[in-house]
């Protein structure tokens, strides 16, 4: 199996390469960032309101801020996933949120 193969055999989110910085405006992509942060460590905290509420944030912002792009539309998968996981699978909604991060500048 190709390398290429066997990075999205592993990505279970389906998440798009991580944006080139230069696509969406530097302040979005670093709020984006750190809300995508603070929900991993709310979730590991075991604090799942918060995560959500974080996650809530990003889908807000992606959707207004952001292209409506494969990218953008991941993105929302991925607070939408997370949203449902926080309290009853952390570890699972943990992963969604690295998978997250790794896709932002």
């Amino acid at each position: 199996m190709p390398d290429d193969d066997e990075d999205e055999a592993r990505d279970t989110t389906r998440l798009p390469a991580p944006a080139d910085p230069g696509d969406h405006p530097a302040d979005v992509e670093s709020v984006l960032t750190q809300l995508v942060e603070s929900a991993r460590v709310a979730v590991r905290e075991g604090r799942p309101e918060d995560a959500v509420a974080a996650v809530e944030t990003v889908r807000t912002l992606a959707r207004t801020k952001l292209s409506d792009d494969e990218h953008t539309q991941r993105l929302v998968h991925g607070c939408d996933r997370v949203a449902d996981l926080a309290a009853d699978d952390p570890p699972v909604a943990i992963e969604y949120l690295n998978a997250m991060r790794r896709r932002l500048p």
